[in-house]
């Protein structure tokens, strides 16, 4: 049985908050899923020397997303199983998993690979759908993340319960995750002091940089009981990216951890190595409405379509389509927003 990615930390040092770092999946959106072999094995090198014990890499969407959606990966799953476990020495690989685009097999095939943490990410609304997937990676002896994707679109009391969910589901960490980029530090800090009050397992952080506030999310987080952060080399990610790995490493030292992570190698990794990628183009004003009205990128294309099919504005249509549903907006629903908008 594989030792488990938290065992291997706490092997090594007790931090109060460690890194995990997700460049290598959350980054592969930026770069239409299209990291190379080289790529992979210099960001996995890199961290590991750096000082950074858990990476997450693979397609966006976790395992299987290559097969079940129209955007496959350059580097398959198992090579980047292979890859891993062939690079790291010291520090845990783990690959994003969302239920019903990965099935338990997959998950299983990773773990024979060598994957010591998966993270399993549901919507914060639809949690049971994270509970076969956390027994079966608690049975096979890897640490279990639920990442609670969409955590904006409820309340303190309703996150708690979400958490409280995954706990009784067995999760060793639970993600609070700011999948819109939205948030304030000062919002950020109340719903970590609130969950905290009541959660049982380590609470993680993963924020988008919609509002240029990742980095000041993930500080706040840290400084409010969150025990991981996520972060990625040069903020690569998903629509305006994520806090930046080696940032938050300098902040951490500035605040007194001189000895974690060498902030200075994570610069250099990201500017030898991630800055100099062809990246897709990021619309700033989609982000930044985005951000405001706490609509998902992924919802973008959608409300762009139906904006021109109407003839209105797609930003007043973001915000009308955000006050009725934030989570998964139907075609229809857009559809019937915008002509409302028309109507008026």
């Amino acid at each position: 049985m594989p030792k488990t990615a938290l065992t291997v930390a706490e092997d090594q040092r007790s931090p109060d908050v460690d890194i995990l770092d997700c460049t290598l999946r959350d980054g592969s959106y930026s770069v239409d899923f299209q990291f190379t072999e080289d790529t992979i094995r210099k960001v996995l090198s890199g961290l590991e020397e750096s000082g950074v014990r858990f990476i997450e890499l693979g397609h966006g969407l976790g395992l299987n997303a290559a097969e079940r959606t129209p955007h496959p990966t350059l580097v398959s799953d198992a090579r980047c199983f292979d890859i891993a476990s062939h690079t790291l020495t010291t520090a845990s690989w783990g690959m994003f998993c969302i239920p019903g685009i990965a099935d338990p097999d997959h998950l299983r095939q990773a773990v024979a690979a060598g994957m010591q943490f998966v993270r399993i990410g549901v919507d914060i609304n639809a949690v049971a759908a994270a509970r076969q997937f956390v027994a079966l990676a608690k049975e096979l002896g890897i640490t279990a993340f639920t990442n609670l994707m969409k955590t904006n679109v409820l309340d303190a009391d309703g996150v708690a319960e979400a958490v409280r969910q995954c706990e009784e589901y067995g999760a060793d960490v639970v993600y609070l995750v700011d999948s819109v980029g939205g948030y304030l530090p000062s919002q950020v800090t109340e719903l970590f002091e609130k969950v905290g009050q009541s959660a049982t397992a380590p609470l993680g952080f993963h924020g988008h940089d919609n509002l240029s506030l990742a980095n000041a999310n993930s500080l706040a987080a840290a400084t409010s009981g969150a025990r991981f952060v996520d972060t990625t080399l040069d903020g690569i990610g998903r629509g305006a990216g994520n806090t930046v790995t080696e940032a938050f490493a300098a902040t951490l030292y500035a605040q007194g951890d001189h000895s974690t992570y060498d902030f200075r190698a994570l610069a250099e990794l990201s500017e030898a190595v991630v800055r100099p990628l062809e990246r897709l183009h990021d619309d700033r004003t989609y982000q930044l409405v985005g951000g405001i009205t706490r609509t998902h990128s992924s919802f973008f294309p959608l409300i762009s379509r139906c904006a021109e099919t109407a003839n209105v504005d797609v930003f007043d249509l973001m915000a009308a389509v955000a006050d009725i549903d934030r989570v998964h907006p139907a075609e229809d629903t857009v559809l019937q927003a915008a002509h409302a908008m028309t109507a008026r």
